[in-house]
C-alpha cells in the first residue's frame, strides 16, 4: 500500500457505462454492479498480464499487510501466498514473467520474484522504496524513495543501486504511460496528477487540470484514467485524459488502488466500505 494510506470504509463500487452524446447536451450516466472477488481483505490488487490472476497483499488481522496472495481472477478464493515475507506494491512485467514488489520484513526494500513460485526472490535495490511500476518494454523500474521524500528514481536491473534520480517534485504512485513516453505521479505537496516526459529528467511535469487522486490507473490504450477522487470520499471517477475537469462519477463507495485487466475491460479495486475486500466491475 502506498504511503499516502488507504481510505476509509464504504460498499461495493459500480463502473459507469459512458454518457451518450446527444444534441447539446449529454444522456444521464449508469451504474453497472461490481462483483466481490475476494472474502478476505487485500490491498494493492495488480492483474496478471494475461488476464488469469489477480496478485494483491492480504491484510492481517491487525490491519497491517501480509504477504503476497496469488488468485483467480473471477473465483471469491483468497487464493494461496507467494510470498514467506510480508510485501506490498506488486507489479508485473511486462512479459509476465516476473513481480517486483516491497519486501516489508527487509527495510521496505524492492524485490524481484519468479511470478509462478512462491519463493521471495532477490532484493534490486538497497534503500526504503515505494510504488514501484515497470516501463513497458521491461527494462526499468521506477519508484518513490522513502528515505528522501518520495524523489521518483530509475533504475535498471543491472544495477542493484537507486538508479539515476529524476529531478521533480516529491510524488508518489508514479507509473508510465503505455508508449513508455511519460510518467504519470501524484504531487505530495498538492495532490494534484502529473505528467512528465520520462526521458527528460529535469522535466519538473504539467498538472493534469481538474483531477485530485488519491490513486490512479490509466488504461492499456492510454485514453482513459480511472482515479480515486480525493475531494469526494474515495470515490472512482472516469475521464478521458486529454479531456478538462474532473470526469465522471463511476461508483458511490470508498474505493481505492484501482487497475485495469489488460484487456482493459476490467478494473479491480480495494473497497473500503467492505472491509477492503477486493471488488472488480466492467469497465467501458
Amino acid at each position: 500500500m502506498s504511503k499516502k494510506g488507504f481510505l476509509g470504509s464504504l460498499t461495493g463500487a459500480l463502473l459507469v457505462s459512458l454518457m451518450v452524446a446527444v444534441p447539446l447536451a449529454w444522456a444521464s450516466h449508469k451504474l453497472s454492479k461490481v462483483k466481490q472477488i475476494t472474502k478476505v481483505p487485500g490491498f494493492n490488487p495488480v492483474y496478471s498480464t494475461d488476464g488469469q490472476y489477480i496478485v494483491y497483499s492480504w491484510r492481517n488481522t491487525n490491519n497491517t499487510e501480509g504477504r503476497l496472495y496469488k488468485k483467480t481472477a473471477n473465483s471469491t478464493s483468497r487464493g494461496s501466498s507467494i510470498t514467506d515475507s510480508n510485501a506490498s506494491s506488486p507489479v508485473f512485467s511486462p512479459d509476465g514473467k516476473y513481480i517486483v514488489y516491497v519486501n516489508l520484513d527487509d527495510g521496505n526494500r524492492l524485490y524481484r520474484k519468479d511470478a509462478n513460485n512462491t519463493e521471495d526472490g532477490s532484493a534490486i535495490n538497497d534503500v526504503s522504496s515505494v510504488d514501484p511500476a515497470y516501463s513497458p518494454d521491461g527494462k526499468y523500474i521506477i519508484y518513490c524513495n522513502s528515505d528522501d521524500e518520495g524523489k521518483i528514481y530509475r533504475k535498471d536491473f543491472d544495477d542493484k543501486k537507486n538508479g539515476k534520480a529524476m529531478n521533480i517534485a516529491t510524488s508518489h504512485n508514479p507509473i508510465y504511460s503505455q508508449t513508455g513516453n511519460y510518467i504519470y505521479y501524484i504531487g505530495i505537496a498538492d495532490g494534484k496528477l502529473y505528467k512528465k516526459d520520462a526521458s527528460d529528467d529535469t522535466d519538473d511535469g504539467r498538472v493534469i487540470d481538474g483531477i485530485k487522486p488519491n490513486s490512479f490507473t490509466i488504461s492499456p490504450d492510454g485514453k482513459s484514467i480511472i482515479y480515486s477522487r480525493a475531494d469526494k470520499k474515495g470515490l472512482l471517477y472516469e475521464r478521458r485524459i486529454t479531456a478538462g475537469g474532473s470526469g465522471s462519477k463511476i461508483n458511490k463507495y470508498t474505493s481505492d488502488e484501482p487497475n485495469y485487466s489488460p484487456d482493459g475491460k476490467y478494473v479491480v479495486f480495494s473497497n473500503g466500505d467492505k472491509k477492503a475486500y477486493l471488488y472488480s466491475m466492467k469497465a467501458k
